[in-house]
């Protein structure tokens, strides 16, 4: 019989959201957290942060051998091998803002701004992993196991998972299993800048595809739907047709200031008759802009796009919980209970609920809006002096949303119910502007695999 030597596995990560990872503290640096470069000025994903995110998914499956973990006194490395990866075509960065809100007011909390710089999604990345099969041949069938579970959409790396960033999906995994015969050829010093295409014209008769898996993920609850904002259409319980449109149900949802210096006018604005779009583009300098984004390797990668955070959808699931909790009288007013710690994490313990970006159906209509505000002097009756000021907000649209409940208890499955159920009866805003009108969204769930995430 042929002694294994290596098993290879190369494919494609694709984006399905932003995606920051860490780099080094730069004091020149405009953001908070900088993405990590490499020496060329590269954004980089380390083979440390890949080696981490395989192992993570393993161990969501079973305990990891001490051939892959390494020994406890670190002297053995793992037979699994990731190399660093650079973007097939670098994308221009976004910069994430994040603010703490403060639940007694709504507002932001002193202090709690900051930013980081991601990748936005669709950016793909070339995945390269190496299996020491001679050591251990067990290793290269638990690869194929975790990277099916990739190639199926839960892949999750880099930091602020739990606020929408991180989530990847492993594209066109192929697997080559190399014997001994093939020592001479693997590796190659040579073709190091170029592994995955020598791999492919090296060992093609050797490919065999990775499919993802049907089965599901231990302990893993997946939840996903939409968010959308449009005509408010209620429907009567008796004869279960609607009674016509009851308003307007609106969003809007800052983003960082950069994202007001790219503010455009677009076709998908509202405007009155007669309004000319080149005229409109030239007197569009909103004081408040949407979050919006460019889509990387997209079909509207022209075209900015708004989107809703996983840090506000978070955000707001979470102040809602905590406010039903402290209206039942089970939580004292400065306090977050258990409950709200498990599935929203501190800074000490991670979360149990994981909110991924909501992003635009583009098979929807999309519409935006300008609005122009003031302030009325109360004692005049007419315009506040300084108290003029407008606002973007999307008007019409659909956005698509996923979450991840992991290893929950009953108790966390029902809280998350709940919160759902507020959200369905329309008690949870988002965004700014929520007393303005904006932000009260209609939601609806498409799926909710409770079995497979409650202990």
């Amino acid at each position: 019989m042929t002694q294994p030597y290596r098993t290879l596995f190369v494919g494609t990560l694709v984006q399905e959201s932003f995606l920051s990872i860490g780099g080094s503290d730069d004091p020149t640096a405009s953001v908070d957290s900088p993405f990590c470069l490499d020496g060329r000025n590269r954004p980089t994903l380390r083979g440390t942060g890949l080696a981490g995110a395989l192992i993570a998914t393993l161990r969501r499956m079973r305990p990891v051998p001490a051939t892959i973990s390494g020994s406890q006194n670190g002297r053995q490395p793992s037979v699994w091998r990731c190399f660093n990866s650079h973007p097939v075509a670098s994308p221009s960065p976004v910069v994430r803002q994040h603010v703490a809100i403060d639940a007694r007011t709504g507002a932001a909390a002193t202090g709690m701004l900051f930013d980081l710089e991601t990748l936005p999604p669709g950016t793909r990345w070339p995945f390269l992993l190496e299996v020491e099969t001679d050591r251990d041949e067990r290793a290269g069938d638990l690869a194929r196991q975790v990277l099916s579970h990739w190639a199926a959409g839960r892949c999750l790396l880099g930091r602020e998972v739990a606020r929408g960033l991180g989530w990847m999906r492993l594209e066109g995994c192929q697997e080559y299993r190399l014997t001994i015969e093939q020592a001479e050829q693997w590796p190659c010093a040579r073709a190091a800048d170029r592994y995955p295409r020598y791999i492919e014209e090296q060992f093609s008769a050797l490919a065999s595809p990775v499919e993802a898996t049907r089965d599901p993920f231990p302990r893993w609850c997946e939840i996903s739907g939409t968010l959308s904002a449009g005509e408010y259409q209620p429907t009567w319980s008796k004869e279960g047709e609607t009674g016509g449109a009851w308003g307007l149900d609106s969003l809007s949802i800052g983003g960082h200031a950069s994202d007001e210096l790219a503010a455009s006018w677009t076709e998908r604005f509202l405007a009155p008759d007669g309004m000319l779009d080149p005229g409109a583009d030239g007197a569009f300098d909103p004081d408040f802009t949407v979050v919006t984004f460019k889509q990387s390797g997209g079909e509207h990668t022209a075209e900015r796009l708004p989107y809703i955070p996983g840090s506000s959808l978070r955000g707001s699931l979470r102040h809602a919980l905590a406010r039903l909790l402290r209206a039942r009288g089970e939580i004292d007013e400065d306090t977050w209970p258990p409950l709200v710690r498990a599935l929203f994490g501190t800074t000490k313990q991670s979360a149990k609920l994981l909110i991924r970006d909501a992003f635009p159906d583009l098979d929807e209509e999309l519409r935006l809006a300008w609005f122009q505000h003031h302030a009325e002097d109360e004692f005049a009756g007419s315009t506040y002096g300084s108290g003029k000021f407008d606002r973007v907000a999307v008007m019409t649209g659909c956005f698509r949303w996923k979450m991840v409940l992991e290893d929950a208890s009953q108790d966390e499955l029902a809280a998350v119910k709940r919160l759902f159920k507020l959200a369905q009866n329309g008690q949870i805003g988002i965004g700014g502007g929520q007393w303005r009108g904006h932000g009260w969204l209609r939601w609806q769930i498409d799926r909710f695999d409770a079995e497979e995430g409650v202990a």
